[in-house]
């Protein structure tokens, strides 16, 4: 006969196991209780201390069906997790590790909840609020997280990550303000926009196809090109540069990277002095480009 083995059921995930100072053992006058069943014994000085809620919720007489042996028992709408993070962040003990992004945001909106203030987390979001995997994935969410929380460094950060939003949609502008509470957010955007824009005709412009030099001995057939071919390139320079610095961290690694273009054509291929300068300008150019990069506008300022 083989043996069976029992297999995990997704849809019948394990029990939450509650962890001290709110297990079934831990002293306690309270029970907070999950819609999962999960309870998490408290004491209701340390809840009413941090949230005006919790005190009115417990100032009310208890009905004998809400309790669970001597503990009165109050449910909640947060899972298991959300609750534990935020009772142990209200508890004087080890600070609680947030370790992704969609719990920080249900953190917030519990704290919003019970009226608990918000300044309390930007202590435990720090490391979260800068990790690249949640920067790339919701750059919108983590800058207006960190703007919520006021926490100016993590929102500096996050600004790097949203040159790619479309500030013309009205549900970006909209669901920017719903999550700061005001437009100051997006008007920091548009400032970052105004100056990069400004900013970027400097690093395209280092794309200059007439300083590009050859050897004393050969001339340029394409020096003189007409006006209206020489604005054609510099509109297609000027538009995958901007692309490339829309990275959160440009960098130029070659010519053809940066500009989309590898520079004027080499026409005397057989003369080596030729190529040597071209190679020469080349280097230049990457060489402007990395020190202009350093002063382009990356962040919202203040």
């Amino acid at each position: 006969m083989s043996e069976q083995h029992d297999t995990p059921n997704p849809s019948n995930p394990a029990p939450f196991v509650v962890k001290p100072p709110f297990h079934s053992d831990s002293p306690g006058d309270c029970i907070i209780q999950t819609p999962d069943g999960t309870q998490f014994v408290v004491y209701r000085v340390i809840l009413s201390l941090a949230s005006s809620v919790w005190n009115d919720m417990f100032s009310l007489p208890q009905s004998s069906e809400g309790f669970s042996g001597e503990h009165p028992v109050i449910p909640v709408e947060e899972d298991p997790e959300t609750m534990e993070t935020l009772l142990t962040m209200l508890y004087p003990m080890e600070p609680p590790r947030i370790e992704s992004y969609d719990l920080a945001i249900k953190l917030v909106q519990a704290c919003d909840k019970y009226f608990i203030n918000t300044s309390r987390l930007s202590t435990f979001l720090h490391d979260i609020l800068r990790a690249t995997e949640a920067l790339e994935k919701n750059p919108l969410g983590v800058y207006a997280l960190a703007w919520r929380l006021q926490m100016k460094e993590e929102v500096k950060i996050a600004s790097r990550y949203t040159h790619c939003l479309d500030l013309y949609d009205q549900g970006v502008v909209a669901e920017l303000v719903r999550r700061t509470g005001g437009l100051n957010s997006v008007m920091a955007l548009w400032d970052l926009r105004r100056r990069r824009e400004t900013a970027l005709d400097g690093i395209a412009s280092l794309m200059d196809f007439a300083q590009w030099t050859w050897c004393s001995g050969h001339s340029r057939s394409d020096r003189n090109e007409a006006p209206s071919k020489v604005v054609s390139k510099y509109v297609g320079v000027r538009s995958f540069v901007r692309t490339a610095l829309d990275q959160p961290y440009p960098a130029c690694k070659s010519v053809q990277q940066f500009f989309g273009h590898s520079g004027p054509a080499l026409y005397h291929d057989s003369c080596e002095d030729c190529k040597q300068a071209v190679d020469r300008k080349g280097r230049e150019i990457i060489t402007s480009v990395t020190e202009a990069i350093e002063k382009f506008p990356q962040t919202i300022e203040g």
